[in-house]
């Protein structure tokens, strides 16, 4: 330093245990009492992804969308494709096993 500077004062930090000369006393922990709990919030967590949509076990001949035919139905009920509305066949040729698929206007995807 040269001595047209002043002098330069001494850096002081809050958390230092060590009193400033002629300031007052450094601040003292207060101890927790025994039965008292920490509460720590968190944020919440962000929503999970949508599952993929369920891939059916037919596909429609006409359109090409894949369903699964509806398990409500009757043997005697037609049932349609969900996307293009067609017409692919009868219940009771869904659920065969193995399906009927020379009546179906679907076919049949193996897993």
């Amino acid at each position: 330093m040269s001595d047209s500077e002043p002098p330069r004062r001494k850096i002081l930090s809050l958390k230092s245990g060590v009193a400033a000369p002629g300031g007052p006393p450094p601040l003292e922990r207060i101890p927790r009492p025994a039965g008292a709990k920490r509460v720590v919030l968190r944020a919440p967590e962000p929503p999970q992804p949508a599952p993929p949509p369920p891939t059916g076990d037919f596909k429609c001949k006409p359109c090409g969308a894949r369903f699964d035919p509806p398990a409500e139905l009757a043997d005697e009920d037609s049932v349609r494709c969900p996307s293009c509305n067609a017409r692919l066949g009868l219940a009771a040729d869904f659920r065969a096993d193995p399906p009927r698929v020379e009546k179906l206007r679907a076919r049949y995807l193996k897993k």
